[in-house]
């Protein structure tokens, strides 16, 4: 169990990692292929691992230097790791700054992704995974 779930949160670590670096092929060899991807910004579930690569393709189209930081990973238990960070980045058209505290609910199914959704609440990002309070 705990081993597990310390395995799970180093590959939600490094998936953060291949995201900021924007290392497609390392991004791909942690996801599962029946991979699933809902972003609250958009309100949008991207499935399969190509959409999920379209995803990033959009998001670097609407902001430049998308990247995380103030990155923390708390395991969940069982097979979920939660992903708190601060996104940064400039709009694309504005060059408007952007910074904003959001989370990710990782599944791990196998030690690969099978799921993620993105909270703009860090508060519940954490209740949804059983950790509130």
């Amino acid at each position: 169990g705990q081993a597990m779930s310390q395995e799970n949160v180093e590959v939600v670590r490094s998936v953060v990692e291949a995201f900021n670096a924007r290392d497609r092929q390392r991004l791909v060899s942690m996801m599962d292929p029946a991979f699933e991807f809902h972003s609250a910004a958009e309100q949008k579930t991207y499935r399969g691992i190509e959409a999920m690569l379209q995803y990033r393709q959009d998001a670097d189209t609407v902001m430049e230097g998308l990247h995380t930081e103030d990155d923390r990973f708390l395991d969940a238990g069982g097979e979920c790791v939660v992903h708190l960070y601060r996104v940064l980045g400039r709009g694309a058209g504005s060059g408007a700054p952007v910074s904003r505290d959001n989370a990710m609910v990782w599944r791990l199914r196998n030690g690969r992704l099978i799921r993620g959704e993105v909270y703009l609440d860090q508060r519940e990002a954490l209740e949804a995974a059983g950790l509130s309070g």
